[in-house]
């Protein structure tokens, strides 16, 4: 293991311990044993403090020397930046060429959408910041289908494919015009869409002359295509962000719909092998066929959209000042109504919990976890415990075999319960080596255990809100491999100020366009289970 990667553990393992510490509660005890362990306890933050200050300063020029090389391996792979030799020529050296441009022959469209193939977990809080997870969680991120210089559609570039020296400029491009967006939006009551937005923006004092520098900065000329060039949907900024802030949704895979409604045929049983005869004739019998099964699980895209109100008579610098707001309540807003739609979804004409009247409700938009483990495999347990949980997962049959594939979700007051079962292995404890996942909290059995403040704690014995008794929640575990997301159309954004014309307020509405489907070979499967009737 090279001396970086040595000094970046260490650096999550100290993450991980001043999170720790900082969640311990009081200590107890008189003044005098209190004081001993707050001294005690903030000793142990200085040194931790000082042993980061001290890797951090030995990591930099470490992380600056492996970034030149990975610049150096990328341009020695590129045949492009090599000198040609002729037949009898002198060998002479070979020359990289350097361009500090990261365009090559991209359209704006695709450095907009490049995204990352995972991202830093973790949440925005009130003020628009990102929180990183404390314990070093990676959340994926699909590849958004986008329109190419020819019309046809196609997937948005990885920023890995770009020079390492690159991405930051990327990153700058992106967050600006997604900024752009917004504060036009915000600013203009005759822009309502996001193209509208970032024109507004472009001809803007506060942006015009920082949209000409990052042109210049990615030798795109203004007079040409940086100057009529304006973006389709909100870009890789704030959709890279909803994806980072999820805990439920991200445990499943995404894929691209080329179509609206799209059937999906998937494998279903597996194809038998069978023993052949050697040949001794040209007559032999031929060996048994076998076909494997298929499902085809429709995907209709659902649209999801969320809305903050401003006022009609925003100024400029006020729109700038609350852009990090804007941007927090859009990106929560989503993965809020993604999340009780994947655990309390049900698209049936009456919904499962009596208290979801609505058709606009987010749990309408398909049928969720909850609802496909009490159909399928359920029992009722009175509380939530390691033994508990092995017995749920027995009723899984082979899909709760692999603990790979699987996930155990928990509210917030089973979070509680559960933390003190000797069988749960909690975050701090599971080693550097670990592949931690957003919102988690531990492990029982091998299976990652996910905490989300979405599952619902009112429901009555048979796991269900009846409006009456409401003092039960219940857990599931899922199998991760049997259920996807199928995308249609990446985060937007539009504004309107006909509805609240009376208030003198416009909306800003996101939307986005998707579907979550079981995906497995029958609807009988048992790869959802349920333990529910269970006490907060």
């Amino acid at each position: 293991m090279d001396r970086l990667t040595q000094i970046q553990q260490r650096q999550a393992e100290i993450q991980a311990r001043l999170a720790e510490i900082e969640a311990m509660p009081e200590p107890d005890g008189d003044d005098a044993v209190r004081s001993q362990a707050l001294a005690e306890r903030n000793t142990e933050v200085d040194g931790l403090l000082a042993e980061w200050d001290q890797l951090a300063a030995e990591e930099k020029p470490l992380a600056a020397r492996a970034a030149r090389m990975d610049a150096v391996r990328a341009a020695a792979l590129n045949q492009g930046n090599r000198e040609g030799i002729g037949r009898g020529e002198p060998r002479g050296p070979q020359i990289v060429r350097r361009s500090d441009s990261p365009r090559g022959d991209r359209s704006l469209d695709e450095l907009f959408w490049a995204t990352d193939e995972a991202v830093t977990a973790g949440s925005l809080d009130k003020a628009g910041v990102f929180r990183a997870n404390a314990y070093g969680a990676r959340n994926p991120v699909e590849q958004v289908m986008i329109r190419s210089e020819s019309g046809l559609a196609a997937q948005a570039p990885r920023i890995t494919e770009f020079r390492p020296e690159h991405h930051g400029l990327l990153r700058s491009f992106q967050g600006t015009v997604a900024d752009m967006i917004l504060f036009g939006l915000l600013v203009d009551k005759r822009a309502k869409s996001s193209r509208d937005g970032f024109e507004v923006a472009r001809a803007h004092r506060l942006f015009r002359d920082r949209w000409a520098s990052l042109m210049r900065a990615m030798d795109v000329d203004t007079a040409a295509e940086g100057g009529v060039w304006v973006p389709t949907g909100i870009g890789a900024n704030l959709h890279e962000k909803v994806r980072a802030s999820g805990k439920v949704a991200p445990l499943f895979s995404r894929i691209d719909l080329p179509t609206n409604p799209w059937k999906w045929p998937v494998e279903g049983a597996d194809a038998t092998a069978y023993r052949v005869a050697e040949p001794a004739s040209d007559t032999e019998t031929k060996m048994a066929a076998s076909t494997p099964g298929t499902v085809t699980p429709t995907f209709d895209a659902e649209i999801f959209g969320a809305r903050a109100l401003f006022s009609r008579s925003l100024e400029a610098d006020s729109a700038l000042a609350i852009l990090p707001y804007a941007r927090r309540k859009l990106v929560q807003a989503f993965v809020d109504a993604e999340e009780k739609a994947v655990l309390d979804g049900d698209s049936d004409g009456t919904h499962q919990d009596s208290d979801v009247t609505g058709t606009v409700d987010a749990r309408t938009a398909w049928d969720g976890l909850r609802k496909r483990g009490l159909a399928n495999a359920g029992q009722a347990a009175t509380a939530i415990s390691s033994a508990n949980i092995a017995a749920v997962r027995k009723d899984m049959g082979k899909w709760g075999l692999n603990p790979a594939d699987l996930a155990i979700i928990v509210g917030v007051s089973n979070y509680h319960t559960l933390l003190p079962d000797a069988n749960l292995i909690t975050v701090d404890k599971m080693g550097a080596q670990a592949t931690i996942l957003n919102g988690q909290i531990g492990s029982v059995w091998g299976v990652p255990v996910i905490a989300s403040e979405h599952v619902r704690e009112d429901l009555n014995a048979a796991g269900v809100h009846d409006g009456v008794t409401a003092t039960k929640t219940y857990f599931l575990l899922v199998n991760r491999m049997e259920w996807a997301f199928g995308q249609r159309m990446a985060l937007d954004v539009e504004v309107d100020d006909s509805i609240y014309r009376e208030t003198f307020q416009r909306v800003l509405v996101g939307f986005m366009r998707e579907d979550f489907q079981n995906i497995g070979d029958a609807t009988s499967n048992d790869d959802t289970a349920i333990g529910y009737n269970t006490t907060p």
